[in-house]
């Protein structure tokens, strides 16, 4: 009984590994899709954002049969309630993509701006992030789920660049200034997913010691 058990765990882990696949796929396309003027990317965004949504069913679905049929005690109960938290952060995190597909299909002006390597950088960092919290609740290693934690200021110093240099350019020209509240949008936005990819790691160190965290 136990190693069925451990063989169902073993697959929520891998479920909440793909749809966290998922979440770094949609990052990337919706990045691309920002100087892209070909509206493939951003639908390609949007059509993984929509998979996501089944993803979490699958996923809560598999975890209350877990607490249905084989009523976890202790360190299972925790590995268990966690995924359930974590499907939630990380179907946020596809509706933030999703924002950022829809925002990308109306901009007029695509010049790439210095902002937008930034804008980038804050999407592989929350990407990255997204990816090492799952891995470290799939480990159980809470030191994993830490340095997680550490990359957050890294992505909020970001993304207090970005909108500086926004207003800068609003302030000089204002015929700048649509474009630049759009891209200051989408940097929140971003700031936001790495906000989930904490909450996650949060919920992956909860898992080991039972310990609740703040959340954001």
């Amino acid at each position: 009984m136990r190693n069925v058990f451990n063989s169902e765990l073993e697959e929520l882990g891998a479920l909440l590994t793909q749809m966290a696949a998922a979440a770094e796929e949609a990052l990337s396309a919706v990045t691309a899709s920002l100087t892209d003027p070909n509206a493939e990317t951003a639908e390609r965004a949007l059509s993984i954002t929509k998979s996501m949504d089944q993803m979490e069913r699958d996923i809560e679905n598999r975890c209350l049969k877990l607490l249905l049929r084989q009523q976890p005690v202790a360190h299972d109960l925790r590995t268990v309630s966690a995924a359930l938290k974590m499907v939630t952060d990380l179907q946020r995190i596809g509706d933030q993509c999703a924002n950022i597909a829809e925002m990308s299909r109306i901009l007029e002006n695509r010049a790439e701006p210095a902002s937008l390597g930034q804008i980038r950088l804050m999407a592989q960092k929350s990407a990255a992030m997204v990816r090492q919290s799952i891995a470290a609740y799939v480990a159980h290693d809470a030191e994993a789920a830490g340095r997680v934690v550490e990359l957050d200021d890294e992505v909020d110093a970001l993304f207090l660049t970005v909108k500086r240099e926004l207003v800068d350019r609003m302030v000089a020209n204002r015929g700048e200034a649509d474009q630049a509240i759009d891209h200051i949008i989408i940097a929140k936005y971003l700031e936001r997913i790495a906000d989930h990819a904490v909450n996650i790691a949060q919920w992956a160190t909860y898992c080991v010691t039972g310990e609740i965290q703040p959340t954001n």
